[in-house]
């Protein structure tokens, strides 16, 4: 995989800021590729991390999707046309539900999106239609209750009581700014305000009963029905602390009833190239589904650190090439982004008593001690070090912004 040609790029990765980006310009780097990256949210060029690493010949700022997508997508097209890539990878949410629209398009112009099929997308990011051809496949899942208004809530408080978790079927609207997020809800007052929230900007709305236990997932890669690649990972510490981002990660073995519903699952979805699907443990010990992802996810720094390198199955498939069978990783490789990790910190210093919170002293004891439990760092690399160095400043403001509060 020789460099392309000056001005031309072999793959253009979007939504530079989401870490899992950076990950995978380090990967297609190293393999020869030349890289180009970029992004459309409003933040300052020189503080984002991917944009300095060594693997970027290219940084791309494009307009903002979510105020004018049809300026952004005029000028993703601009750069398609001028530069070739032959892929183009998204992670955001926002991002993928903008472009999916223009895939025969950019095919036109020669060019890839890697992404699954539109048939399994419709199911993958929609959190309801998701547990609804679980149900049918007999997977395990939260107690949930659709609303349509909040007159709706009695029934979930009925079934659940409080606190419950009010969660969006989608992550992103035309009417959203950044991501819908679930969120936990302990009194009558704060389950009307976030369903209503959700309405507002044309988001379908789920009541689900809290799961309080593990956090576990599994990263899939499938070629033609059958797959090829998979990892295991607990998620130990996540922001949003409800269930966000997952910010201290853990390879595991995949437990064999997760593997099972994960793949009765994807294949049941149509689902080809990159999935996770993620649970969690009940009281019971059983693996509860909450969602799957047929995108790069936040873990994907961790399954590259643990053999099995994602980003380069990705770039292979979409441009036709074989992709290698990989049956055996690493167990116990725990990695940590630690800006999220102080983003995490000081949103449970908010939360305590709120479910999945933790008291202040076990907040900083587990930040603390974590510096001797994670080897491996999101951002960090021996032979990368401008983005760490970027990502660092900014947890250092962080930790400023902390003790403040403190």
């Amino acid at each position: 995989m020789g460099l392309s040609e000056p001005g031309e790029y072999d793959i253009l990765i979007l939504d530079a800021a989401l870490k899992q980006s950076l990950a995978s310009a380090r990967s297609l780097g190293r393999a020869g590729l030349r890289v180009a990256l970029a992004e459309c949210v409003p933040l300052p060029q020189a503080t984002l991390p991917a944009f300095r690493s060594r693997y970027c010949s290219r940084a791309l700022v494009l307009p903002n999707l979510e105020k004018d997508a049809p300026a952004f997508i005029a000028a993703l097209t601009r750069f398609v046309t001028e530069h070739s890539p032959r892929v183009i990878l998204p992670s955001g949410d926002a991002t993928i539900s903008v472009l999916r629209a223009y895939r025969e398009q950019l095919a036109g112009l020669g060019c890839v999106l890697a992404l699954a099929p539109e048939s399994a997308l419709e199911i993958a990011n929609d959190k309801y239609r998701t547990l609804a051809l679980a149900q049918s496949l007999g997977i395990s899942r939260p107690r949930s209750i659709r609303i349509h208004s909040v007159n709706e809530l009695s029934a979930a408080v009925a079934e659940f009581g409080f606190p419950f978790v009010v969660k969006p079927t989608v992550s992103w609207t035309k009417g959203t700014v950044g991501r819908n997020i679930p969120v936990d809800v302990v009194n009558q007052e704060e389950a009307r305000e976030a369903t209503e929230r959700l309405l507002t900007v044309g988001c379908g709305v789920l009541a689900q009963e809290w799961v309080r236990g593990r956090r576990e997932g599994v990263t899939l890669f499938v070629v033609a029905d059958e797959p090829v690649a998979s990892c295991g990972h607990v998620a130990h510490r996540t922001t949003p602390p409800l269930g966000g981002a997952s910010v201290v990660r853990e390879s595991v073995p995949v437990p064999p009833e997760i593997l099972d519903a994960s793949l009765r699952l994807v294949k049941a979805a149509g689902i080809q190239g990159i999935c996770e699907v993620e649970f969690r443990r009940d009281e019971q010990n059983r693996p509860l589904l909450m969602e799957m992802n047929a995108r790069l996810a936040g873990t994907i720094e961790n399954a590259v650190q643990s053999g099995v390198d994602f980003p380069l199955m990705i770039w292979r498939w979409a441009t036709g090439l074989a992709v290698e069978p990989v049956t055996t990783y690493r167990y116990g490789v725990r990695t940590r982004w630690l800006h999220g990790d102080l983003r995490w910190l000081t949103a449970n210093w908010g939360r305590v008593g709120r479910p999945d919170s933790v008291s202040h002293s076990s907040g900083i004891w587990d930040i603390l001690s974590e510096f001797t439990r994670s080897h491996h760092y999101d951002y960090f690399d021996w032979h990368d070090l401008r983005p760490f160095m970027a990502e660092l400043r900014c947890s250092i403001d962080a930790t400023r912004k902390l003790i403040a509060r403190v």
